[in-house]
């Protein structure tokens, strides 16, 4: 086990680089490298040279296939021995015992001895080689003596008088009698040069290696088990310190150092590190804490995938339309929403087949189509496949018991050339009932039901064909429900979180979040662009410093206030108005408390943070403006009405009775406009609760608040306004937001058209009469500018409102929004020569109380 194939290859790779021991030859080998063995006078004479020569024990191998005789009286010093094991024993009971030479995966790595007696190891001193008396003798080969660094010579040599006293004198000879290739190969260390040793190289080997005491040393078995044991324990413990690179990395270094501890134990001390045990020991742990941990994570995955369902369940987070089990109910509901439907059904296809089956009704069942042929490659559903558009049922009816106001349409469900279904519905017309822009209604619909039917038919597909179990166990991806779960819910989160994020952003009040201790935790954009507008960096800003820089307040003040707001909970409230902001806005700043049942339990504070909210109050001012507005006209309206029937009383008093009839006649007509006009303008105030009505409203405020926005671009610009409107306006008929988006396109073009150094913008108000019924408000703007040609001008009015509203240009954005007016009565025109910039005419319809509803334009 010690010296183990892993083991025994790296010792060989240590030999391989290590330089040979410093040591001091205590052998000497003769080796036979004739064809025949030795004679006795040939070995008597060798033994004669290396006694005179000084040899302290010469070891004579005998011949390999028969013995040695002691064929003269040779010293004490001369012994018989052999490689022939027991045999030659009981042969020779006084010869000596060589070593036993053992292999391990082929190749020879250790020799032993049973005892000392009668072996090679008599020879030696009692305190060489560690050796007892009694008991078997074990040690392994060290290759770093290299078998080349042994003194020999050939037989041959030695009978020719060429041993050399100082290398035999007091050393061990060995005498080989037979050649050596009657002897056995033995395989050594891969490393070394050459393949195989001779017997007698290996004994003198051995040999080197007991009396240097270069032998290899291993640590016990019970001590290299309870090392690797430990080993194991501690590298399962220490690896759950470190994520997956940084185990990488830990079992990377422990492997090169216990490397470099085996090379240095090996160099230093012939101490044989056991290397491959410890690799197995690691690879071990690192594979059981890999399995400890995939079950580990499996129960936490499984617990918060559990968790997180259950608490996405209880907010009743809808699912979404590819998951829905019937999105044709989904479907009905969205549509019923937006038209008026008498009844509907819708078809749906059989896979691979050109069938159609009903599959959900609105208002009515399946038993009221009276058309029974449900194949889609016949009439009346093949002639809307046809067309590609509703086709309105006139001949033959779909539905049983129809009205004779009812009115059938058949609406194919198409998607990339694919007929998905139908729906078959009908519909009571009204008086205000538009059939080509219900059938391009029928239309827009039909085209967005066809997209989502599609997406989630290939979504089922697809579904279907990864939940097979074949496709599971080959993807090895059958036992992945958990993540599947986990991803299901964190798509459900995401979502939800998606939405609150968007709700955020899109709210119509500017946010932004702090923490408790000061730090901006997160804001919308709206909160953004007033930073930008007051040059304001909160994000490097506390909740204190920002509310001294916006209230003006002093720090004291301000310090008392957060107190209330943090430990008591309250809401504050400050006006915030600048000449750099576009609106005027109220800010609060209210405490957020955190909710318990989820909270850190560890927090000692109730509060998550500090919102504070920018309400823009412009909307509300431009309500009470307006109704301000139409509070005045009605008032000065009856100042005027006043002095008129104080002035027709005054002539009433003093005409002659035969014209008092008409002074009479004239103070009803007046009453009358009076009355007439009290009703008009409380039914003006109660349209104005909703913004998509057209209400009186005066023009010039718009343009001021829209110049307002303009303000930076305009100072940066160095552009000179030009104003010029009567000190009490008319006031206009219009849509306010549509009107708005108009003004600030209009003033945003003109800015960004003018010259950078000498840009001048006018602005003019005046009233004009239109058709001798109607009045109108005219305003005109112009700027100095560069203006574009007139034939780009005319390429643009033949755009469609799609391709207008689709480019992201002040300009195109004009010519759109200018279409959009026309239907409350207002008019734009615009011109424009290059090089001398836009002039832009708006005619806006006035309030006029005592006009007629049928003079007005329409609206």
């Amino acid at each position: 086990m010690p010296l183990g194939i892993f083991n025994a290859k790296l010792t060989d790779t240590f030999l391989y680089v290590s330089r040979a021991p410093d040591f001091t030859p205590q052998t000497f080998t003769i080796k036979n490298t004739g064809t025949a063995d030795l004679t006795d006078s040939e070995i008597n004479a060798l033994v004669r040279q290396l006694n005179a020569a000084g040899t302290r024990e010469i070891l004579i191998l005998d011949s390999y296939f028969k013995g040695t005789t002691r064929a003269y009286d040779w010293p004490d010093n001369v012994h018989i021995t052999s490689s022939r094991g027991q045999d030659f024993l009981s042969e020779y009971p006084d010869s000596l015992r060589l070593f036993e030479l053992e292999s391990s995966n082929g190749n020879y790595r250790s020799f032993s001895l049973e005892q000392r007696d009668q072996t090679v190891l008599s020879l030696l001193p009692k305190n060489v080689g560690n050796a007892e008396n009694q008991g078997p003798y074990e040690r392994y080969f060290n290759f770093a003596i290299r078998p080349n660094l042994l003194p020999n010579i050939t037989a041959q040599q030695a009978l020719d008088g060429d041993i050399i006293r100082s290398l035999v004198a007091d050393k061990i000879v060995f005498i080989q009698v037979s050649p050596s290739k009657r002897y056995e190969r033995f395989y050594v260390a891969d490393s070394l040069d050459q393949d195989y040793l001779t017997y007698v190289e290996m004994q003198a080997l051995a040999l080197e290696t007991v009396v240097h005491d270069l032998d290899l040393k291993t640590i016990p078995l019970p001590l290299t088990a309870a090392g690797l044991l430990c080993a194991y324990f501690a590298a399962f413990f220490l690896l759950q310190l470190f994520n997956t690179n940084g185990i990488l990395l830990f079992e990377g270094s422990l492997l090169v150092v216990s490397l470099l501890l085996s090379y240095l134990l090996f160099v230093g001390f012939q101490l044989v590190f056991p290397f491959g045990e410890f690799f197995l020991t690691q690879l071990a742990a690192l594979l059981q804490f890999l399995m400890s941990e995939r079950r580990r994570e499996a129960k936490i995955l499984s617990s918060r995938t559990a968790k997180l369902q259950s608490r996405l369940n209880q907010r009743m987070l809808p699912g979404s339309f590819l998951q829905t089990e019937d999105p044709w109910k989904n479907l009905h509901v969205f549509i019923d929403q937006h038209l008026h439907m008498r009844r509907s059904i819708l078809l749906d296809r059989v896979a691979d087949d050109h069938r159609l089956v009903a599959i959900h009704s609105l208002n009515c069942t399946v038993d009221d189509i009276e058309e029974r042929r449900r194949d889609y490659q016949r009439t009346p559903y093949s002639e809307a496949i046809r067309k590609q558009r509703p086709l309105r049922i006139e001949n033959k009816h779909y539905f049983k018991d129809t009205t004779a106001d009812e009115i059938e349409y058949i609406v194919p469900l198409m998607f990339a050339g694919d007929v998905l279904g139908f729906w078959a519905l009908t519909v009571e017309p009204e008086e205000s009932w538009n059939e080509a822009v219900f059938e391009q209604n029928l239309i827009s619909f039909s085209r967005e039901l066809s997209e989502l039917l599609y997406h989630r038919s290939k979504f089922i597909e697809w579904n279907t064909r990864e939940n097979r179990f074949l496709r599971k166990v080959v993807n090895l991806n059958y036992a992945v429900n958990e993540h599947r779960q986990l991803d299901s819910a964190i798509e459900l989160l995401e979502r939800r979180l998606g939405l609150l994020q968007n709700v955020f952003s899109r709210n119509s009040s500017a946010l932004v979040l702090y923490n408790l201790f000061g730090q901006v935790l997160t804001s919308n954009r709206k909160m953004d662009a007033i930073a930008n507008q007051l040059d304001l960096k909160f994000f490097t800003m506390s909740a204190h410093d920002l509310l001294v820089h916006l209230t003006g307040e002093k720090s004291a003040k301000i310090k008392k206030l957060m107190l209330q707001i943090t430990l008591h909970h309250r809401t504050v409230e400050w006006r915030i108005s600048s000449p750099k902001l576009e609106s005027d806005y109220i800010l609060r700043v209210l405490p957020i408390e955190r909710q318990h049942e989820r909270g850190d339990k560890t927090s000692p504070f109730l509060l998550a943070g500090i919102l504070f909210e920018f309400v823009d109050v412009h909307s509300v001012q431009q309500i009470v403006e307006g109704k301000r507005e139409l509070h005045r006209y009605y008032f000065d309206m009856l100042e005027a009405d006043f002095k008129a029937i104080r002035k027709a009383t005054k002539q009433l008093s003093e005409a002659p009775d035969q014209n008092k009839l008409e002074h009479i006649d004239t103070i009803h007509s007046i009453l009358d406009k009076t009355a007439k006009l009290s009703g008009t303008v409380e039914r003006m105030l109660d349209l104005h609760e909703h913004s998509n009505e057209v209400f009186p409203v005066n023009p010039v405020h718009l343009i001021s608040t829209s110049l307002r926005k303009q303000s930076n671009a305009i100072e940066q610009k160095a552009i000179e306004l030009n104003l010029n409107w009567p000190e009490i306006p008319a006031l206009a008929m219009v849509a306010v937001e549509q009107l708005k988006q108009l003004v600030d396109a209009m003033l945003m073009l003109l800015v960004k058209d003018c010259e950078s150094t000498d840009g001048e913008i006018a602005i003019s108000m005046n009233s004009c009469s239109y058709d001798d019924q109607c009045r109108r408000v005219e305003i005109q703007f112009s700027n100095k500018g560069y203006g574009v040609p007139q034939e780009r001008l005319d390429s643009l009015h033949q755009l469609s409102n799609v391709e207008l509203f689709s480019e992201r240009n002040e300009l195109f954005t004009v010519l759109y929004l200018s279409r959009q007016i026309t239907d409350w009565g207002a008019e734009l025109t615009v011109e424009t020569h290059l090089g001398e910039g836009f002039q832009l005419t708006l005619r806006l319809p006035t309030f006029e109380a005592d006009i007629h509803e049928s003079e007005r334009p329409a609206q």
